[in-house]
């Protein structure tokens, strides 16, 4: 298996100056740290079928996929003109199916070499919408959990993706004033936006929409997965970031 560290010996061993280059890395957590968007989608579509609700893979991508697992709940229910009183037991039993769906879902190998290699480089941290509990259980058995300065999940902040928020917040508690010289790795539109918005420089990987959908949305850089990206690709977007352009 390929070494994301291999022939560049300045990326090996810890102890580089954090200063002079980038200075965070951010990760999502579904579709990028692990590839398990498909059990969240099925999930959801065997919640909602009980109630004469039909979700196709294209609609939930489309419309409900950047959200928590709450907020897209209550915005499928209110799509389908259905109301939301039942939300909390319907969330509860997606969060059980998804759960016995993703049983077997890891951090690819080759994925966690290349978070150890940027962990003796830069600060590292996940923005998600998932729980706190799926995320560290994925990080403690993939050996990362102490590698991850900042871990903000769907508990932390009030607005999800595509507000900026949860970006935000992990660059506060990393003690940055803001994003720029930070690169965060994203798999959807929404997600893109969300850490742009942040002034983050973003790379997307196209677990999920296709790479043109990722660059529209203003990936720099698209890779196939996550374990595709070398130490160096990442650590150099954070020089690229651009300001984004606000209408007046």
């Amino acid at each position: 298996m390929d070494d994301p560290t291999k022939g560049n010996p300045e990326e090996a061993g810890p102890g580089r100056d954090r200063v002079s280059g980038p200075r965070a890395v951010l990760f999502d957590f579904n579709g990028v740290l692990v590839e398990d968007e498909t059990y969240h989608w099925r999930a959801f579509r065997d919640v909602l079928a009980p109630l004469g609700i039909r979700l196709g893979r294209a609609r939930y991508n489309a419309r409900y996929l950047v959200f928590d697992d709450r907020t897209a709940l209550r915005t499928m229910l209110r799509d389908a003109a259905r109301g939301v009183a039942d939300l909390e037991r319907l969330l509860a039993r997606k969060r059980r199916v998804y759960a016995r769906l993703a049983k077997r879902v890891r951090i690819d190998p080759r994925a966690a070499r290349l978070v150890r290699a940027l962990g003796r480089r830069v600060s590292l941290g996940v923005v998600s919408g998932a729980t706190r509990r799926e995320v560290a259980s994925a990080l403690r058995r993939a050996r990362l959990s102490r590698l991850f300065g900042v871990v903000v999940t769907a508990e932390d902040v009030r607005r999800p993706k595509p507000r900026p928020d949860g970006y935000r917040l992990a660059l506060r508690r990393l003690g940055l004033a803001g994003g720029r010289g930070s690169v965060a790795i994203e798999d959807s539109p929404g997600g893109v936006r969300a850490a742009r918005a942040s002034g983050c420089a973003v790379i997307g990987v196209a677990t999920t929409f296709r790479p043109a959908a990722l660059r529209r949305a203003g990936a720099r850089r698209v890779a196939p997965r996550l374990s595709a990206l070398r130490v160096e690709q990442i650590l150099s977007s954070a020089s690229r970031t651009r300001p984004i352009r606000r209408r007046s």
